[in-house]
């Protein structure tokens, strides 16, 4: 039974309840994932993909709906356009994060309950 007056981001990964129905059941928090390093490089390049991508689209006619695929195209593109070295820089800031968000996943999994008191009003 659907509950219309729940609050959607209660369910969201922030949840404490969430770590703790984990820590009984084993089951509902799925380990974080090692991000490619072009998703971490568009981050920081926003205005740069989206100029290409509205120049592109202009030049080309592009369909409004279409610009999700002509954007990761672009992105792919500038990416690899990049000299090899800046390359290996993404991907070695994009696997520190993921460590990072691997060690926080696991002192939630591991770790006593949140003393923080934002945490506890959650």
């Amino acid at each position: 039974m659907k509950d219309s007056n729940s609050d959607p981001q209660a369910a969201g990964p922030t949840n404490p309840y969430r770590v703790l129905l984990h820590k009984l059941t084993g089951v509902g928090i799925a380990k974080p994932r090692c991000k490619p390093a072009a998703n971490i490089w568009r981050k920081m390049n926003r205005d740069v993909i989206e100029a290409e991508v509205r120049s592109r689209a202009s030049a080309e006619q592009t369909n409004p709906k279409k610009l999700a695929p002509l954007r990761e195209t672009i992105i792919k593109r500038l990416f690899s356009d990049l000299p090899q070295e800046e390359q290996l820089d993404w991907a070695r800031l994009a696997k520190e994060e993921h460590a990072e968000a691997v060690k926080k996943w696991k002192d939630d999994i591991v770790g006593p309950p949140s003393t923080d008191p934002e945490d506890r009003q959650r």
